[in-house]
């Protein structure tokens, strides 16, 4: 296992204000190396499909810039799952049985763990 790596700033931000909103179970995995269009996933669980929502909204506010057009964002209907694209980060939230499917900390094994 490779040794803990600090979390940057912004990731710290990140993190406190999804556990400010009740995020449950959260990963940061540090990917830099194993995918070329970030350097970390975050990953939590929402009890809800508002629950979900208001995590991702609450990110998209945190990492909108003036004279930017918004934020990438996906999702599906029934936000069972959403991902924010935020270029050093992407943020995956899901509800507790689309994060048991989708199962990202097992797909990304080789990935370190930043504690958060």
């Amino acid at each position: 296992m490779s040794e803990a790596k600090s979390v940057p700033e912004f990731l710290k931000i990140v993190v406190e204000a999804l556990k400010d909103k009740k995020v449950e179970d959260l990963k940061v995995l540090d990917v830099t190396g194993l995918v070329p269009y970030t350097d970390y996933f975050i990953i939590g669980t929402g009890n809800s499909a508002p629950h979900v929502q208001t995590l991702a909204d609450t990110v998209a506010k945190l990492i909108k810039m003036p004279g930017v057009g918004g934020v990438r964002l996906e999702a599906d209907q029934a936000a069972n799952w959403l991902l924010i694209d935020g270029g050093d980060f992407v943020l995956h939230v899901f509800q507790p049985k689309a994060r048991n499917y989708y199962n990202l900390e097992d797909l990304w094994e080789d990935a370190p763990r930043l504690e958060v």
